[in-house]
């Protein structure tokens, strides 16, 4: 084999690379996770892993307006943080890969508020709601993932001792 295909090998192996840690970066982990307003999510299971099972709230694209499914899910995941005394709700707003990425990040972040305020409505401390906006999906590929999938708009709830 020649140099240049050497160079060729090399090259792919190392982009690879990259797109790998990438992908490893953009996973949630179950760690504290700042948000932009100062809080952490603890991301504490409890005993017994009683808090392990994310729950979400899908939005129409370019919007940050709560359907009434997503209402629904509000009073359930409320339901549980109640009765099972939950210490947090973490709230990870997200928005699609299509559209001005600094825009979907505001929208991303309103979406997440919407869902605070509601269950602030329901009487959820605000001192007990940690918003970590998370942006655009997958923003990073954006040139090769232009879709716009309701996966990607939605806000991510999870409970935390």
């Amino acid at each position: 084999m020649g140099a240049n295909m050497h160079i060729e090998r090399l090259a792919l192996a190392a982009a690879g690379l990259a797109v790998s840690i990438a992908l490893l970066a953009t996973t949630p982990a179950m760690a504290d996770e700042v948000s932009t307003y100062g809080g952490r999510c603890r991301n504490n299971p409890g005993a017994g892993r009683a808090f392990t099972q994310d729950y979400y709230v899908y939005f129409d694209t370019n919007s940050s307006r709560i359907k009434p499914d997503g209402q629904e899910r509000i009073e359930y995941v409320h339901g549980l943080a109640t009765g099972k005394q939950a210490g947090q709700i973490c709230l990870f707003g997200k928005s699609s890969k299509t559209g001005d990425e600094a825009a979907n990040a505001r929208l991303a972040r309103k979406r997440a508020a919407n869902v605070a305020h509601a269950f602030e409505a329901l009487g959820w401390p605000r001192s007990k709601i940690v918003i970590v906006p998370e942006g655009e999906a997958w923003g990073w590929l954006n040139e090769a993932l232009t879709s716009d999938s309701e996966d990607d708009r939605r806000v991510r709830m999870r409970l935390s001792f």
